[in-house]
């Protein structure tokens, strides 16, 4: 997901693809024996740059809500 994408997602979307993302990390990690395994997929990379994307996004929000925006 583009930092793009995901800056058009809410607090629930947000949770919903960061626990879908860390799913398709994990079985990539569970194949290849481990993290470092799998970072021979560049897949794999881009599933974690999405889930720091999706990171980002929480944090953006958590930020807004604190503030009283929104």
């Amino acid at each position: 997901m583009t930092k793009e994408f995901v800056s058009h997602m809410s607090y629930a979307q947000c949770a919903r693809a960061y626990k879908a993302y860390t799913c398709l990390a994990c079985i990539y990690e569970d194949v290849c024996n481990g993290p470092y395994g799998a970072k021979a997929y560049k897949e794999y990379f881009a599933i974690m740059d999405s889930r720091d994307n999706i990171r980002a996004r929480v944090v953006e929000l958590a930020n807004i809500a604190s503030n009283g925006e929104q």
